[in-house]
């Protein structure tokens, strides 16, 4: 996870002498399970390895949907662990006392924090790196194992807690409301990490781009399908995309609002799809030709054809964007992943009973 951020003010690198000069710490990380299982000497090495971190009441350590891996322990102080709620304000989960440890399950899965940690008094962390706690990992399996049974009993209180509050909210949220109860995370991770971000503008662009080719081609399918002849339609598709270019590029130098902002991008996409469209058509002509100034009369004009013939072109554009925007968003689509597995996992785990 995430080290101290601007707010908490890091203390110097523990080394062996602060670790020999202070047992209470080696205590400290006896009482964390995963850490348990290491004798004195390794745990010496653990905080001589780390670094500390101080902060005051009300700043934050770690936030949620942040990425971070490395591995917390509270040497001394409480925090609070808390979630943003549905409503826009703060849940609060519980706090934790000194010699609690977090950030470990983000370490292990690489996945982002799905809780803010804020200090609640005067708080001194220790912070081991995920790299090291990686090779300590692999040098000492034990530590592995303990972590195994630490997230498998987190997991069972998690789903017990977490059926225990979909049924008490069921019984009292309307009906027409529970859907959008249950879709509160992705929703939220979509705000935080696109719309917050100002990811969103550029992600419709490409979900216009995409989305326009992929109708055209289903328009051109069925055009062919039933035998209708689809030139005057592809003919003001072009026309419109040259419209819908000039219109989007002036109105993004006369518009300064978020939600024309992202009509005007949603638009440009749609103009670049239908002028790729036929540009990739009048790319492929060429098969109609003996050279650049004769036509070959032994070859039929036909659209089909030419739409065929640049089906690879279209298949390689849809592909790139996919991919870029793939890349581009890939902080709101691994925590995506992330809600639809945990709700899988609790769909699973209720149907399980009911097989039995």
């Amino acid at each position: 996870m995430s080290g101290p951020g601007p707010a908490g003010a890091a203390a110097p690198a523990c080394g062996p002498e602060a670790a020999a000069a202070h047992p209470p710490f080696v205590e400290l990380l006896r009482q964390v399970p995963f850490l348990a299982v290491l004798e004195e000497e390794t745990l010496r090495e653990v905080i001589a390895r780390s670094r500390r971190a101080r902060f005051r009441p009300g700043q934050r350590i770690l936030g949620e949907l942040e990425a971070g891996a490395d591995v917390h322990v509270l040497l001394s102080g409480t925090v609070e662990v808390s979630v943003e709620s549905e409503a826009g304000g703060r849940l609060v989960l519980g706090t934790l006392p000194a010699g609690a440890a977090f950030g470990e399950m983000a370490s292990i899965t690489g996945e982002l924090h799905s809780a803010s940690v804020d200090a609640v008094t005067e708080v001194d962390v220790l912070v081991i790196p995920d790299a090291y706690f990686d090779r300590l990992r692999e040098r000492r399996p034990e530590v592995a194992v303990a972590l195994v049974k630490l997230i498998g009993e987190r997991l069972a209180g998690a789903e017990q807690t977490i059926d225990e509050l979909l049924e008490d909210r069921e019984r009292s949220v309307p009906p027409a409301a529970q859907a959008r109860l249950r879709r509160g995370s992705i929703a939220r991770a979509w705000r935080e990490l696109v719309v917050n971000r100002r990811r969103d503008v550029a992600f419709l662009t490409f979900a216009g781009f995409v989305v326009t080719l992929l109708v055209l081609r289903a328009v051109v399918y069925l055009a062919f399908r039933f035998e209708v002849m689809p030139a005057g339609l592809l003919r003001a598709a072009y026309l419109t995309g040259f419209a819908l270019l000039g219109l989007s590029a002036l109105a993004a130098l006369l518009t300064y609002r978020r939600g024309t902002r992202r009509v005007v991008a949603l638009a440009y996409g749609v103009a670049c799809a239908l002028i790729l469209n036929e540009l990739g058509v009048t790319l492929a002509f060429d098969i109609f030709f003996k050279d650049i100034h004769t036509a070959d009369p032994s070859v039929p004009f036909d659209i089909e054809r030419l739409y065929r013939r640049t089906e690879g072109l279209r298949a390689i554009a849809i592909g790139l964007l996919v991919l870029v925007q793939a890349v581009y968003l890939r902080r709101f689509y691994r925590r995506a992943a992330f809600v639809v597995r945990t709700r899988v996992r609790r769909v699973l785990t209720r149907l399980r009973p009911a097989a039995r």
